[in-house]
């Protein structure tokens, strides 16, 4: 452990930020909704992320996403593209936050298993409509029901988020080169990225202890680092929380600030985009 943390935390400022998303809306016209695409490796909490990050918002538990058992069978458990909206208030009250998470099937090291890169890309670019079952042998074509040729600006991706277990020993070469494609990808689109590495308390027992402990753990850094590596995103961009596991059945306040905080960053991002589309279709 280090003495201080390397990185600083505003702990105890989830009303406030609780405040800045519940606010936030998208200053585009043609953008219903910022659109967050999480891909990443299976087993890495794609899901689980989705459903921990509506919990921190509502405050409650939430399941929007299925997520697999554990100690279930092996391979990805989302198998279709769908946009998670996260609903505000209840009955005559209900609306739905301005923003969008994407869940899509995990990368895997064999082509023919988990999802292909080639779909991920046209999911980043709005060509992807929702349902589409993903087909580790052959990429979405243009010819098929669930192509969108014709995607708007509310239908691409505005923020593409990489998750990352950190308890990993290690990322199959295979998949890295996936992701280094995906990246190439997004940048090419000016698509914003940024990394989430989950699973922290399993990598440190200082941090499953008090998961205010994150950025104290020099085994979490050097692993961060490694991720930084890896897949080439700057270590600003990458970020560390705990996501909810099955026994838990309230809120932790501390959790909430991490994945509160990453949230932030993911609207923040993506806003930066919807604002640049907005300048360029009005030439300024």
């Amino acid at each position: 452990m280090f003495e201080k943390p390397w990185r600083e935390i505003d702990w105890g400022n989830n009303a406030e930020l609780l405040k800045e998303l519940t606010e936030y809306a998208p200053q585009n016209e043609d953008v219903r909704h910022l659109r967050v695409l999480v891909y990443g490796p299976v087993g890495a909490g794609k899901s689980s992320l989705i459903n921990s990050m509506t919990s921190a918002l509502l405050r409650r538990m939430a399941i929007p996403a299925a997520v697999n058992n554990p100690q279930g069978d092996e391979g990805s458990f989302t198998l279709q593209y769908k946009s998670h909206r996260i609903r505000k208030g209840r009955g005559q009250t209900r609306s739905y936050f301005p923003f969008v998470f994407n869940d899509i099937m995990g990368l895997e090291h064999d082509q023919n298993v988990g999802v292909r890169a080639d779909d991920i890309k046209l999911a980043m670019m709005g060509h992807v409509k929702e349902g589409y079952k993903f087909n580790p042998l052959s990429p979405l074509s243009t010819s098929d029901k669930y192509y969108n040729p014709n995607p708007g600006p509310d239908d691409r991706v505005h923020v593409l988020v990489l998750v990352l277990s950190a308890n990993c020993p290690a990322t199959n070469t295979e998949v890295i080169k996936k992701m280094k494609e995906v990246r190439q990808t997004a940048r090419d689109l000016g698509i914003p990225q940024i990394a989430i590495g989950t699973h922290i308390d399993e990598l440190c027992d200082e941090i499953e202890k008090d998961v205010k402990n994150v950025y104290k753990s020099k085994s979490l850094k050097r692993k961060m680092e490694l991720f930084s590596a890896e897949v080439g995103i700057p270590l600003n961009c990458i970020m560390a929380l705990k996501n909810y596991s099955e026994g838990e059945m309230k809120n932790n306040p501390d959790m909430d600030t991490l994945l509160l905080t990453a949230l932030k960053h993911m609207v923040d991002f993506g806003d930066d985009l919807i604002e640049e589309m907005s300048c360029t279709a009005n030439g300024s």
